[in-house]
């Protein structure tokens, strides 16, 4: 009975040290290696193949990631391994890389925050404010001209504008203001008065005047060729949402390079798309026939109005059926018919003469 007794008593004691043992936690030392966990997906984090000075850590091997073969040298140690000597030097280049792309990152967005600064600040030329004033005199006299009720429609008789602007003078002799903007503290003595009054005057003819029976200047930006969502979206935040809105504005030099920078594009792919917007305005005509037109050799009003109904039918029906991938809008004579009309109405040209 005695000697059971010790055994239990010896094997409680064994059993107590072993689970004293898995429950020690010890403190690694300023020398020790530490195991760091490795990530279970490749990161992409910054562009690496500029850098050197790293220590091969075993042989090159081909691997596929996302579907995508490349070359793969190991810089690291396995996983659960304790850090080497030249694991960390890895690591450290991968840092001081990391580091110097943070620097960069941060110089261009201080840049891009003064040439915005500049933008914002930049004073309004007599031909901003005018250009201004005429859009939204346009927009609004198109809408009163068009009530829904069955009564009758209305006109805008006088416009009038009174506000307060900062005023100098450029160095090529012109004004320039600068409407005072919300939270600017301001010296009123500093400040000049701008009254504008606008009265209508009849027009002798329909040059320029987009007729609702033969334009479509509404439609959305959405139907222009190759325009990405987000270019889409910085648009419609900086208060353009049609083709016509987009023609009135990117035909203007002032405006092009804030359109440049806005879009982030270049002033080759503006002039298209204002090219193509010019045609979109007539009725029938979508993003993929404007490229027709344009490769057909009907890019603009002037050869539209110069043409022939019969060819320009012809040149549109091949061109057409060249580009299906372009999914442009079917024509027929009569279609063609009125996009002559509508160009030569636009350019103040007299009916084409009926042929027999």
């Amino acid at each position: 009975m005695a000697t059971q007794k010790k055994q239990n008593k010896r094997s409680a004691v064994r059993t107590t040290r072993r689970q004293s043992r898995t429950t020690v936690t010890r403190t690694p030392g300023p020398n020790a290696s530490t195991a760091v966990p490795l990530p279970s997906k490749p990161l992409a984090i910054a562009d690496l193949t500029r850098v050197g000075g790293f220590t091969r850590l075993g042989s090159d091997t081909i691997v596929t990631v996302n579907g995508v073969r490349g070359i793969f040298t190991p810089v690291g140690a396995a996983e659960g391994t304790p850090l080497g000597t030249d694991e960390r030097k890895n690591l450290q280049t991968v840092i001081d890389e990391l580091r110097k792309e943070v620097g960069r990152l941060q110089s261009v967005n201080l840049q891009l925050s003064q040439d915005l600064s500049v933008l914002r600040d930049r004073p309004s030329a007599p031909d901003d404010f005018a250009t201004a004033v005429q859009q939204s005199l346009d927009e609004l006299q198109q809408r009163m001209s068009t009530m829904r009720n069955s009564m009758s429609n209305f006109a805008v008789r006088e416009f009038k504008l009174e506000a307060d602007v900062f005023v100098q003078v450029s160095p090529l002799g012109s004004i320039e203001y600068r409407f005072v903007q919300p939270g600017d503290t301001t010296n009123p003595t500093a400040l000049s008065k701008l009254v504008l009054h606008l009265v209508p005057v009849p027009k002798n003819n329909l040059a320029g005047v987009w007729t609702p029976n033969l334009f479509q200047p509404e439609l959305s930006l959405a139907a222009l060729p190759e325009m990405e969502p987000e270019q889409l979206k910085r648009l419609e935040a900086a208060g353009v949402y049609s083709i016509g809105e987009f023609l009135q504005v990117g035909t203007r030099a002032r405006a092009l390079a804030y359109l440049e920078s806005l879009l982030a594009t270049e002033r080759k792919r503006l002039a298209l798309w204002a090219q193509q917007a010019a045609l979109m305005t007539l009725r029938g005509v979508n993003g993929g026939a404007a490229m027709v037109l344009i490769e057909a050799g009907y890019g603009s009003f002037d050869a539209l109005a110069a043409a022939a109904e019969p060819v320009l039918f012809k040149a549109y029906a091949q061109m057409r059926n060249k580009h299906p991938e372009w999914a442009a809008s079917e024509a027929d004579e009569l279609v063609v018919q009125q996009w002559v009309r509508a160009a030569r109405q636009y350019l103040g040209l007299p009916e084409p003469a009926a042929t027999n």
